[in-house]
């Protein structure tokens, strides 16, 4: 079985999912920042902060992986897997 060409087929299905994923996350950051920029209640503009926050870093982690799906792919047209 080819473990490098499996693994190559999946990290680009990963990757198209992750770029359509990350679309739809940055739409629903924009809604949370503009509820928080539109709202008054100081303590709710907490909380919006907060779920702000939590978006960027998925944002952050879905780079990382990016990145990782990247190493994977040059790692295996190397030969080396670390």
């Amino acid at each position: 079985m080819d473990r490098k060409g499996e693994a190559l087929k999946l990290s680009r299905d990963v990757q198209k999912k992750i770029l359509d994923f990350g679309t739809e996350i940055d739409e629903y950051y924009r809604k949370f920042r503009e509820l928080r920029v539109l709202t008054d209640d100081l303590s709710f503009q907490g909380a919006l902060i907060n779920v702000e926050h939590a978006f960027f870093m998925v944002v952050q982690s879905l780079n990382i992986l990016k990145e990782q799906l990247k190493l994977l792919e040059v790692a295996s047209k190397k030969g080396e897997i670390y």
